[in-house]
């Protein structure tokens, strides 16, 4: 019982979060925006934005991996990182950014066998993202 209302509360702390950041960004306010995502990160993953950017995909596996954190809390870290390479950009940053969001989906997936339609939805989109900026020639 005490495990299933620390999930909820946890998923619902993340929840307004999101709704947070995705209201800032939407309004255009976006000092504010990075203010509170920079906070966000610091408080609840320990991390940097900085730091996360210049982290390629391995090393950002490797930190993700030893990190422990629970699948609502990977999961919001997904989601911010995707709503934050939005609107994606044909550019090394997004492209980067994008991978990250991959690893954290695969991970939700394999590890905690955690899928959602959202998850589903935004792992379409990056496909097609780079399906139509890297195809092969």
């Amino acid at each position: 019982m005490f495990q299933r209302d620390f999930i909820m509360n946890e998923a619902r702390k993340f929840a307004l979060i999101l709704a947070k950041l995705l209201g800032l960004k939407a309004e255009g306010e976006y000092n504010e925006y990075l203010k509170y995502f920079n906070e966000v990160l610091d408080e609840e993953y320990n991390a940097e934005l900085e730091e996360l950017l210049k982290l390629d995909e391995e090393d950002f596996k490797k930190r993700i991996a030893v990190t422990g954190y629970t699948a609502e809390k990977l999961n919001a870290l997904g989601q911010m990182l995707y709503v934050f390479a939005e609107p994606f950009s044909a550019d090394e940053e997004t492209s980067a950014l994008l991978k990250k969001v991959m690893v954290i989906f695969n991970l939700l997936e394999k590890e905690h066998h955690y899928e959602s339609f959202d998850n589903i939805t935004r792992r379409n989109v990056i496909y097609q993202y780079f399906n139509k900026n890297y195809e092969r020639t």
